[in-house]
C-alpha cells in the first residue's frame, strides 16, 4: 500500500512540472515572447533556470523606470544575434543610453526593432538607418529622422513611422530610396501650429501604404501628399483633428489607376472602382488629373466585352457613381483620361469646371458610345471656359460631343481639337464642319492642333 501511494505522488509530481520536461531550445522560444524583466525573473526557479534567460534572442522592456536594466541585459545576454529590441512607454531616459541601445543592437544583427518612447527634439541615431539586417522597424514618439543621404537598409520589408518629425522635406525620400526590399510602409504625420505639412513618397517596391494626418488643432494649412509607387496594392488615407476624423481640401491632386487584372471578370471591381472615385470628390480638390487608362484598358480586353457588358457598366456608373447626391463642387481644372462615360458624369457632377482636358481610353473596335446628359451640366452654363480633346476613338463621336458642347457651353471661349499627322482628307472634311457648327458662346474659338506638335495650330 505505501510504495502504491508513493508511485502514485511521483506521477503526480512528473505531471504537475512537465515544463522541466522540455528541452532548452522550447523554454527559451517559449520565454521570447514575454518581456525581459519576466524572463529574468525565472531565474529564481532552480539552478537550470539560472542563466537561461541569457539565451532568449529578445529584449523586450515595457513601461520600467530603470534604464540602466536594458543595458545590463544587453550585457548579460549570451547570443551572437539579437532577433528583437521592443522598448514602449518610457518618456524620461538620458539620450546617450538610447544611443548605446541601438548601437548594441545593431552589432547583434538586430532583425526587428520596435521602439515607442516619447522624446521630442532630439535625432534618432543615424547609425538605425544603417542597419543591414533589419526587417522590420517602427518608431512611435522617438524624436526627430535625420537626413542620412547614404541610408542602407537593405533587407527592410516594413517600416512604421508613427508621430515622428523630419529634419526636412526630403528626409523620407532619402530614407525610402536606402530601402529597396520595403514592402509595406504606414505613416503617421503630425502638424501642429499652422505649419504647413508636405509629403513625398517615392519607392518602386511598396505594396501597401497607410498615410494617417493628425492635426492638434483645427487651424487650416496646406498638406501635399505625392505618392509614386507602381508597385501598390493597398492605399488607406485618412486624416483627423485630435480624436475626430476629419477631411481637408487638396488643392491639386493627381491620380493614376492600374487596373487589378486578377478582377478583370468581376463586375463588383467596376463598383469598388467607382467607390473611390466618390471618395475624391470628399477632398474637395480644386485640380484633378485623373488616369483611367489602365483600367479602362483592362475593361475593353474582357473577352465577351459585348455592347450589353458596356450597358451594364454605365448603369454600374449611374447608379454609383456620384450616387447622385456627391458632386465636385470646388472642381475647376479637370485633365481625365479615361472612357467617355466617365466624361459625361465629370461635366455632370462639376458645377463650377472651368477647364477641361479630356483623352479617351478605348481599344481597336471596343469602346463605350458617347450619350448626352439627362440633364443640362450647370458647368456649361457660366464656367466651362476651356476645353482640349487630345484623343478620340472615332471621328464620329468626336462630331457629336463638339457640336454638343458648341451649342450648350454659353461661356467657353476655346476648344482644341488634335488631329493625327498627315492629315486625311476625311479629317479635313471633318474640321470644315466642325469651324461651321452653331456656337453658343459668340466668342468661342477652334482650334485644331497637331497630336504630334502640340505648338503647331491652325486657330481660326
Amino acid at each position: 500500500m505505501t510504495s502504491s501511494i508513493s508511485s502514485s505522488n511521483s506521477v503526480a509530481a512528473v505531471n504537475s512540472d512537465r515544463i522541466s520536461g522540455l528541452k532548452d531550445e522550447i523554454l527559451v522560444r517559449i520565454l521570447s515572447f514575454l518581456p525581459t524583466q519576466t524572463c529574468v525573473s525565472t531565474s529564481i526557479l532552480s539552478r537550470r533556470w539560472r542563466s537561461l534567460w541569457a539565451y532568449v534572442p529578445s529584449i523586450i522592456f515595457e513601461y520600467t523606470d530603470c534604464e540602466d536594466s536594458i543595458f545590463r541585459a544587453m550585457l548579460l545576454q549570451r547570443v551572437e544575434s539579437i532577433n528583437t529590441l521592443c522598448i514602449s512607454g518610457w518618456k524620461t531616459f538620458k539620450w546617450f543610453q538610447f544611443d548605446t541601445w541601438i548601437t548594441v543592437a545593431i552589432t547583434r544583427n538586430v532583425q526587428n526593432i520596435d521602439l515607442n518612447i516619447e522624446h521630442d527634439g532630439d535625432f534618432i541615431p543615424r547609425c538605425l538607418f544603417n542597419c543591414k539586417t533589419l526587417v522590420d522597424l517602427r518608431l512611435v514618439w522617438c524624436g526627430v529622422i535625420p537626413t542620412v543621404a547614404t541610408a542602407c537598409l537593405p533587407r527592410l520589408k516594413n517600416l512604421r513611422l508613427i508621430a515622428v518629425t523630419y529634419e526636412d522635406d526630403d528626409t523620407l525620400n532619402h530614407l525610402l530610396f536606402g530601402c529597396p526590399l520595403l514592402e509595406e510602409l504606414e505613416l503617421q504625420l503630425i502638424r501642429e501650429s499652422r505649419n504647413n505639412l508636405y509629403c513625398n513618397i517615392s519607392s518602386p517596391t511598396i505594396e501597401r501604404l497607410t498615410v494617417t494626418f493628425r492635426f492638434v488643432d483645427s487651424e487650416p494649412c496646406e498638406c501635399r501628399l505625392r505618392i509614386n509607387a507602381p508597385s501598390l496594392r493597398y492605399l488607406q488615407i485618412s486624416d483627423r483633428v485630435g480624436d475626430e476624423s476629419r477631411l481637408y481640401p487638396l488643392f491639386e491632386a493627381s491620380i493614376y489607376l492600374h487596373m487589378d487584372n486578377s478582377k478583370q471578370l468581376d463586375l463588383f471591381y467596376p463598383r469598388s472602382v467607382l467607390k473611390f472615385i466618390d471618395w475624391l470628390g470628399l477632398l474637395d480638390a480644386k485640380s484633378l488629373q485623373l488616369d483611367l487608362s489602365s483600367y479602362c484598358s483592362g475593361l475593353c480586353k474582357i473577352e465577351k466585352f459585348t455592347r450589353s457588358f458596356i450597358y451594364s457598366l454605365n448603369e454600374i456608373i449611374d447608379s454609383k457613381f456620384f450616387a447622385g447626391t456627391l458632386s465636385f463642387p470646388t472642381l475647376t481644372e479637370l485633365q481625365l483620361t479615361a472612357a467617355c462615360c466617365f466624361l459625361t458624369k465629370f461635366l455632370g457632377n462639376a458645377n463650377n469646371l472651368e477647364i477641361l482636358t479630356f483623352s479617351e481610353v478605348s481599344e481597336e473596335g471596343k469602346s463605350w458610345i458617347w450619350i448626352e446628359p439627362l440633364h443640362m451640366p450647370k458647368c456649361l452654363l457660366s464656367h466651362l471656359r476651356v476645353v482640349k480633346i487630345l484623343k478620340m476613338a472615332d471621328e464620329t463621336k468626336m462630331f457629336e460631343f463638339v457640336k454638343y458642347l458648341l451649342r450648350h457651353a454659353q461661356v467657353l471661349e476655346r476648344i482644341e481639337l488634335a488631329y493625327s499627322v498627315p492629315v486625311k482628307s476625311e479629317e479635313k472634311i471633318l474640321m470644315q464642319e466642325i469651324s461651321s457648327f452653331e456656337r453658343a458662346s459668340k466668342a468661342c474659338e477652334i482650334a485644331f492642333v497637331a497630336a504630334a506638335k502640340e505648338a503647331d495650330s491652325d486657330d481660326e
